[in-house]
């Protein structure tokens, strides 16, 4: 277990996106079933942002995805997947924001819960949610750090405004049920996220688009796939070299991380170097 925790593996994210994506689906169908057999907003709020997070976790489940025993061709193949991930999970990001400010603004046209059953099922479910999605926060943060992956970085952000808005509706329904004159304390909550959602999202892939160059806007980057074969691909390099230097110049092993200005610093150096660590820019990334 310490190991888990202390050295953690791309085979340990492999697992807790497993885990990440298993423990979203529940979530979301009890959210969503709830509010189909007892019309409450606030379940249908829990459960469409828990949507919105298992897509998050399926990315990076394809990121780290290694059922079996990891090689160095692996991981390299792997690490190559790193920078769409990232920009994936930023348009997840933007989705979840656009979600959760429509669903915030759709509980407060509902007005106020008065039903004390349904208020109740709300803080068990409530509850039980922040603990397992903190716990995910953490491991997902700390993963990220570990590993130096933005993607997973960006996942955990997905679980932390999850766990924001289910520790709201937990605090706020105990609240309501006191003082229902402040009903409007959860949705307003759930709003702020959805912008905080909406601007990391944005801004993230402003970066990647403008400052990075990343060709987000290219369908054949998104799909691009050519394997593993080392000639093939040095043929490739030597052929592009020229052009990729102008793009991008980044290699695609080492896909930009969390800190965009170290990033910038590295692409500028492989630039100084050239060879062929140069020759391979992002279009080019291998899957």
């Amino acid at each position: 277990m310490s190991s888990i925790w202390k050295e953690p593996t791309s085979k340990s994210a492999f697992i807790l996106s497993w885990f990440s994506v298993i423990l979203t689906l529940i979530f979301a169908t009890i959210g969503i079933v709830y509010y189909i057999l007892v019309g409450s907003v606030l379940c249908l709020v829990f459960g469409l942002e828990n949507c919105v997070d298992l897509f998050s976790s399926i990315v990076v489940l394809w990121r780290f995805y290694a059922p079996g025993h990891i090689t160095k061709e692996r991981e390299k193949i792997l690490k190559r997947r790193e920078l769409r991930a990232s920009m994936a999970i930023s348009l997840v990001l933007i989705l979840l924001g656009f979600g959760v400010i429509a669903t915030s603004s759709y509980d407060i046209a509902m007005g106020p819960v008065t039903n004390q059953i349904e208020m109740n099922v709300v803080i068990y479910i409530a509850g039980f949610s922040v603990f397992i999605f903190g716990t995910l926060t953490i491991f997902k943060f700390h993963y990220a750090s570990a590993l130096s992956s933005e993607s997973l970085y960006k996942d955990g952000i997905c679980s932390l405004i999850g766990t924001i808005l289910a520790s709201a509706l937990f605090v706020n329904t105990i609240i309501i049920k006191s003082k229902p004159d402040i009903w409007w304390l959860d949705p307003f909550v759930a709003m702020v996220c959805g912008f905080a959602a909406l601007f990391i999202g944005i801004h993230s892939l402003y970066i990647g688009w403008k400052q990075q160059r990343v060709p987000i806007c290219s369908l054949s980057w998104w799909m691009m796939s050519r394997g593993g074969n080392s000639a093939t691909n040095t043929s490739n390099n030597n052929n592009n070299n020229s052009k990729n230097n102008n793009d991008d110049g980044s290699d695609n092993n080492n896909e930009p991380g969390m800190s965009p200005k170290a990033s910038d610093l590295e692409m500028t150096e492989s630039n100084s170097g050239g060879g062929l660590e140069s020759a391979t820019n992002l279009s080019g990334e291998i899957v």
